[in-house]
């Protein structure tokens, strides 16, 4: 076999191996989360089972125990709301009426046991309506005395 052709095949070698490692590490690197009312579908396959889940946290569901650092809400899809279960401290955003993804496991009792909770924030920004700034403590550059 000529010279040309093993360092052809060990490069198409390579670039398969390369190819290969890429794929999976973008198939680990995608994060899906059911919906309730898809989670509420599947609840008795999945009970058990590491998920995670998506939705609006309902408004008024939201009830804190501070003391036990214990959280009890529900999250729906429109369709169908989903109680959960979460002893931590969860992100600043986490409020009642926006988006939240929760990870954890479906209970023998249905309420889902979340051991972490992800907020999603507002996508789109808006200054404040007097146009400063809301952290008192910012200065612009040439107020400072900046040139």
């Amino acid at each position: 076999m000529s010279k040309s052709k093993r360092f052809l095949i060990g490069g198409v070698i390579i670039l398969g191996a390369l190819a290969y490692l890429i794929y999976g590490g973008m198939q680990e690197a995608l994060v899906y989360f059911k919906m309730p009312s898809e989670l509420r579908a599947e609840e008795k396959s999945l009970q058990g089972k590491f998920v995670r889940m998506g939705g609006m946290v309902v408004k008024g569901s939201l009830e804190k125990d501070l003391q036990n650092l214990t959280y009890k809400f529900q999250i729906t899809d429109g369709t169908t709301a989903f109680p959960v279960y979460f002893k931590g401290v969860p992100p600043d955003m986490f409020v009642e009426g926006k988006g939240a993804v929760v990870e954890g496991r479906v209970g023998d009792d249905g309420v889902f046991q979340a051991t972490m909770i992800m907020a999603k924030h507002a996508e789109d920004y808006s200054p404040h309506a007097d146009g400063k700034s809301p952290n008192k403590s910012f200065v612009p550059a040439k107020e400072a005395g900046a040139k």
